[in-house]
């Protein structure tokens, strides 16, 4: 059976106390929305209801998923009847639709498509997915007396109603047909004044129509509706992706202090080590020690490679790197094999060959070190000039003495030396001396005559 799936997306958050649309908050660097998304990757008709910040949540979807406005936001019921009345909607009618919240990040696939097949085995004319919390405050109730079942939102619940502990997760799988029929006898007469489309399982109910409930863990139906809810989830998933790299083969010294974006790739026998953050789309290679205190995004870091107390973004470190201790690896940078950036050392959109060192308290920018390069410290590479970036070019085997300063555009020629203190602003050719001071001068008494004045 072909499927469709409604993804609610129109909601302010208010209870967010943020400009930014409820959706587009992030877990795990991921937004609400994308993880909702994600999660739905099997549906290929995808349909996202949008109305606050409308522009900005479109522009954060993927080119093939389709958005319908929802001008006023009068309730889930509302929502839905704006997606499935659009033209768009009939012209690519499915004979299931999904409707799922757009706050709900930790959703597992697995419990949908289990909710899609319970409904197309019984062919049922809709079905949600529950679950047994112990507060459940806030939440929609479940209420079964005997054949009936029906859903009561919070406000409208009794006393009664309100000490029942099984819950509304808001994800539902329709038999379309039965949505289109059904969707405009809803009414507004709650305590909201809102449509609300848990009504539709009343309305099954009393039309004698099979429904199916699939009770899931609580913890993947979770919504969000304040930033404490946001801390709470986000936790939880983080939990649940370091247990799943532990199972394998990585190991982690401190769960509680590391921080791992959804999309960070790890390899087993890798070792992350307390208070490290990996973000974006970072990939650790097997056998790497990263940490204590590492922040690494959107980079790759080789085999057997070790970062301690170090800041790597948007760069490539290669196998056997060895970044640290209080390094700067700034955007663009490319550590050959074998490479050494250590203390209070900075590389910047600079190509660094194999086996070439950056001991400490040097900057590299806007360069490219050939292999075996020796970069000593208080060594710097003059690129800006004060309206455009220059190129230095170190070839393979230099030396490069202490607290040099590069004058770019230069290059430095193959096996050459550059002596401690010089400011070099020619080309140095291969295997050549280059070195640039004056005289020393010694002031006999000086230090004398300064005490009597």
């Amino acid at each position: 059976m072909s499927v469709s799936v409604v993804v609610l997306a129109a909601g302010k958050g208010t209870r967010m106390k943020s400009d930014l649309p409820k959706v587009l908050h992030k877990v795990l660097g991921k937004s609400l929305l994308a993880h909702s998304l994600d999660a739905l990757s099997f549906v290929n008709n995808q349909y996202v209801v949008v109305g606050h910040e409308s522009d900005k949540v479109v522009n954060s979807l993927p080119p093939t998923t389709k958005h319908i406005l929802q001008k006023d936001q009068l309730g889930t019921g509302h929502a839905v009847s704006t997606v499935i009345n659009s033209d768009l909607f009939i012209e690519n009618k499915s004979e299931l639709t999904l409707v799922i919240p757009g706050d709900v990040p930790a959703i597992d696939s697995k419990d949908i498509e289990l909710l899609i097949s319970e409904v197309k085995t019984k062919s049922s004319s809709v079905g949600f997915l529950t679950s047994i919390i112990k507060n459940p405050y806030g939440y929609g109730r479940v209420i079964r007396n005997n054949e009936e079942i029906r859903i009561v939102e919070e406000k409208d619940c009794n006393d009664e109603e309100r000490k029942i502990n099984e819950i509304n997760s808001g994800i539902y799988c329709f038999n379309t047909d039965f949505l289109i029929k059904n969707i405009d006898s809803l009414d507004t007469k709650n305590v909201q004044g809102e449509f609300y489309l848990t009504d539709l399982i009343g309305i099954a109910n009393n039309q004698k129509q099979d429904i199916v409930i699939v009770q899931v863990d609580e913890n993947s139906i979770k919504g969000i509706n304040s930033m404490s809810q946001l801390n709470e989830v986000e936790d939880i998933m983080q939990k649940k992706l370091i247990e799943n790299f532990m199972k394998k083969g990585v190991y982690f010294q401190d769960p509680a202090t590391t921080y791992i974006d959804s999309e960070v790739t790890i390899s087993s026998g890798a070792k992350i080590l307390a208070n490290t953050h990996l973000t974006g789309k970072t990939k650790i290679d097997e056998e790497c020690v990263i940490g204590p205190n590492a922040q690494i995004n959107d980079s790759k870091i080789g085999k057997n490679s070790t970062v301690v107390n170090s800041v790597i973004d948007q760069s490539t470190i290669k196998e056997n790197g060895n970044i640290g201790p209080f390094a700067h690896i700034r955007p663009g940078s490319e550590l050959g094999e074998g490479v050494k950036v250590g203390s209070f050392a900075e590389t910047k959109n600079s190509k660094i060959g194999k086996g070439s060192k950056v001991p400490h308290l040097a900057y590299v920018g806007d360069a490219e070190l050939g292999e075996n390069v020796n970069f000593s410290a208080g060594a710097i590479t003059v690129n800006y000039d004060g309206k455009e970036k220059h190129k230095t070019d170190i070839k393979d085997r230099a030396f490069i003495g202490s607290d040099v300063m590069l004058v770019a555009p230069v290059t430095i020629g193959e096996e050459s030396m550059i002596g401690a203190g010089s400011v070099i602003t020619k080309d140095v050719p291969s295997k050549a001396l280059g070195i640039e001071r004056n005289n020393q001068k010694n002031v006999e008494g000086y230090v004398d005559r300064k005490k009597k004045k």
